[in-house]
């Protein structure tokens, strides 16, 4: 699944959860789901603020990038 499908799932859940309208054990495997998803997410996110955070000198190899004053 695609970091924007994870992202939808999740806001579908929230959703359903806000509604209230659904029994407790299946409110409780809704948000076992939804953390499932949230980790995964979170996961990605720190996954790709590392690459961006990386740039590739002149050498063909990744370092840090930082911005000059």
């Amino acid at each position: 699944m695609k970091f924007e499908e994870k992202m939808a799932a999740i806001e579908k859940i929230v959703a359903e959860l806000e509604k209230d309208e659904i029994k407790l054990e299946e409110s409780i495997n809704k948000y076992t789901e939804a953390m499932k998803l949230i980790k995964e997410c979170d996961l990605e996110l720190k996954d790709a603020e590392e690459k961006i955070s990386k740039i590739v000198n002149k050498d063909g190899e990744l370092e840090d990038f930082t911005v000059e004053n």
